[in-house]
């Protein structure tokens, strides 16, 4: 079934570039909400369990506003965000020796026991989403989207 349908949109979407653009959008709010059952079943969001996951697979320590910047979300955000996780016992700040206004965000044993439970049941979930895709298939969508993803940051660097 075509955008147009799902959507059940009254005529079809004539401009093709604007449709690519709100497939991937649709379809990534589908896949979002895929995941939305097992966050609640573990007392989680969605957004708290990207954090988590950006914390599970970091490389380095990592204050409050890289995070912000890895997860594309606002800086009062990133801090609600933290105060939730850190009042559950997830993660936890860490001060920056030197810096009295910065700090290291870290996950507590708690969040690392939670985040290896909660993640090979959501990729497992969200798997399925594209359990019909050759791997080619899945490296063409991958190169694909790495593209409009180079091409979304140089236009925003021009803003």
């Amino acid at each position: 079934m075509g955008l147009s349908e799902e959507l059940s949109l009254d005529a079809p979407i004539l401009d093709l570039r604007h449709e690519a653009i709100l497939n991937i959008v649709h379809t990534s709010n589908m896949i979002a909400a895929a995941g939305t059952p097992l966050f609640r079943h573990y007392d989680l969001t969605g957004a708290q369990f990207n954090l988590l996951f950006a914390l599970k697979f970091k490389k380095a320590k990592v204050t409050q506003s890289e995070l912000g910047k890895r997860l594309v979300v606002t800086r009062a955000s990133v801090t609600s965000l933290v105060d939730k996780l850190e009042q559950k016992g997830l993660v936890e700040r860490c001060s920056v020796p030197g810096n009295r206004r910065i700090y290291h965000i870290e996950l507590t044993q708690e969040g690392q026991r939670l985040i290896d439970e909660v993640e090979p049941l959501y990729r497992s979930k969200v798997h399925q989403s594209i359990a019909d895709l050759s791997e080619e298939e899945c490296r063409t969508l991958i190169d694909l989207m790495e593209r409009v993803r180079a091409r979304t940051t140089i236009l925003a660097s021009q803003a």
